[in-house]
């Protein structure tokens, strides 16, 4: 199953998009937000580099 703004696919794999971004809070937590729907975030005391899950 995918979300509005993701594929089976692959396509959108090598997209580069400025629709999500994430800021460290400073107290170890990290934002996750939706810059065109300012309801739509998440924080988390965890996050990883998709970089690095590879």
């Amino acid at each position: 199953m995918t979300g509005k703004y993701e594929s089976d696919d692959g396509r959108d794999a090598d997209r580069v998009t400025d629709r999500y971004a994430a800021f460290n809070d400073g107290a170890g937590e990290v934002v996750v937000y939706d810059t065109k729907n300012n309801a739509a975030w998440m924080k988390s005391d965890a996050a990883v580099v998709v970089e690095e899950m590879v």
